[in-house]
């Protein structure tokens, strides 16, 4: 989907908006999805008890987490859209496959839910392999898509007394906000990440999962790497 001169560019996505007054991402923000993040009905969630599904959880369940191993559920924000005909793809749900984001099971995601990746790539560009970004920047990363619901959505928030990463469908990772900070209305304005973790803008999100595109293309030999065989972290020395 990308090309290797782009990853290879040593235009940063904050100085292009700089230079342009417009990133790389402006399309995609100008049509950000109005639907409310959280994990949909269906996703397991890593437990005290194991794989649960999300939509069975109970406040005082304990949920293992990515930076503070197990900890309590302290409250559940659980929306529910009724209506499923012209809904804007925009809106759409996203499918990962098996494994595209280290998920043993294949996952739906909300557009809007933000999800951790860790790469090479992430640690050379912004400093930390670990970075949190929107699902909806994925878009067609390996066989991450759009899929027309079929039906009712059930969107549920799972709320900790900390900002917390958790673990989904034997592997992925997604957010999850803190009771604190986390309410309805943060949920329908879109304000997912405040506290502990900061999510990459979509300017920083689309250039990092370019990157990744381009880093999985020389892997598998689809495109030649100009460095002779230097780590993919040579492409943005």
């Amino acid at each position: 989907m990308f090309g290797l001169g782009k990853a290879a560019s040593t235009t940063h996505p904050r100085a292009l908006r700089q230079e342009t007054g417009e990133g790389l991402g402006a399309d995609r923000i100008k049509a950000m999805p109005s639907v409310v993040p959280g994990m949909l009905a269906g996703t397991k969630v890593a437990t005290a008890k194991g794989w649960c599904p999300v939509e069975s959880l109970t406040e005082g369940d304990l949920v293992l987490t990515f930076d503070r191993g197990l900890q309590p559920l302290r409250r559940l924000t659980k929306v529910r859209t009724s209506a499923i005909q012209n809904v804007p793809q925009a809106e759409w749900p996203l499918f990962v496959p098996k494994d595209a984001l280290d998920n043993a099971h294949p996952l739906m995601l909300q557009p809007t839910q933000p999800v951790m990746i860790e790469s090479d790539a992430a640690e050379v560009l912004y400093g930390d392999p670990f970075a949190l970004i929107d699902a909806f920047t994925l878009e067609g990363y390996r066989g991450i898509a759009r899929l027309e619901p079929q039906g009712p959505i059930e969107s549920i928030g799972l709320c900790f007394d900390q900002d917390e990463v958790v673990f989904v469908n034997d592997g992925a990772l997604v957010f999850c906000g803190s009771v604190r900070e986390m309410s309805v209305e943060d949920l329908l304005t879109g304000d997912a990440t405040p506290g502990t973790y900061t999510k990459l803008d979509a300017d920083e999100a689309l250039y990092l999962v370019e990157c990744l595109e381009t880093a999985d293309a020389i892997e598998d030999g689809v495109l030649h790497d100009p460095h002779g065989g230097q780590t993919y972290s040579a492409l943005f020395a």
